[in-house]
């Protein structure tokens, strides 16, 4: 079984809401955890980060609260900024996932963020399985009629393929989060892209390839979850007219040559990065 794990943070003010994860492969995640935190040492020694130290994004473009043992500048703060969003980038097999609501108009713009991203990651492991699925049964067609290993149990080890997601999020309002995630379970009517459903005007299909309730951690303990405040934080500035301080660093304008490489368009086709909007 293949387990994807998603870190993620959100990022919003007045106009917008955004919510990004960054998911790892089960099999990667040691090696992406260990260039992160090299990449935290490298901080450590250029510019005297402490490497236990919380990454808030807005802080830290702000040049509000003590990173360091020394004093970092703005211009220094940015281009730190710059490096993490591609060290995301850079990790072994990494997807990032992107959601951006306008908040005008939505009740709760936050749960309506996490309900598309629940999706999204549920339909991105089905589209996994459904692709696999028939390569593993052309590769056991091919295998000569000699093998040794019993046909039962060689076909059931290769179609014995389940792709699942875990979730891991900053801490915040986690009995809300959690009811939704519980609730689409059990209700989640889709509407059809195309206007219509054969039996209906939407379907139900409930959460099934994610693993348990999503666990919430604070964010100081998961290097993760900080760069996906990261992500996060930059989206929000891609979308929203810049400060004249975000402007004059250019940090508007870091997303995309940073980040387009990973994003993952499927989720939203319409999109040329895959940002969910709707």
């Amino acid at each position: 079984m293949s387990v994807r794990c998603f870190y993620i943070d959100e990022s919003y003010d007045q106009q917008k809401f955004c919510l990004s994860a960054i998911a790892i492969r089960h099999d990667q995640w040691r090696d992406c955890f260990n260039r992160v935190q090299q990449h935290r040492r490298l901080l450590k020694q250029d510019h005297g980060v402490f490497i236990r130290k919380e990454i808030h994004a807005h802080e830290l473009v702000g040049g509000r609260g003590q990173l360091a043992d020394q004093i970092i500048n703005k211009h220094t703060r940015s281009r730190i900024f710059y490096g993490l969003l591609r060290l995301v980038a850079e990790l072994p097999g990494v997807m990032v996932f992107n959601i951006c609501l306008d908040i005008k108009g939505r009740r709760d713009p936050q749960l309506d963020a996490w309900e598309r991203l629940l999706n999204r990651i549920e339909r991105t492991m089905l589209a996994f399985e459904q692709r696999e699925f028939p390569m593993r049964k052309e590769l056991l067609s091919k295998l000569p009629p000699n093998t040794t290993t019993p046909g039962d149990a060689l076909h059931t080890r290769l179609l014995n393929y389940a792709p699942r997601a875990m979730i891991f999020a900053d801490e915040g309002r986690e009995t809300e989060i959690t009811r939704v995630y519980r609730k689409m379970t059990v209700y989640n009517p889709i509407p059809s892209q195309f206007g219509t459903w054969a039996d209906g005007a939407t379907r139900n299909m409930p959460l099934q390839r994610i693993i348990e309730d999503p666990v919430f951690k604070p964010s100081h303990h998961s290097f993760f979850v900080q760069l996906a405040d990261c992500v996060s934080f930059a989206l929000l500035k891609r979308e929203t007219p810049p400060t004249p301080n975000i402007e004059k660093y250019g940090i508007n304008k870091f997303f995309e040559p940073c980040l387009a490489s990973v994003c993952y368009k499927p989720a939203s086709p319409r999109d040329p990065l895959g940002i969910v909007r709707k």
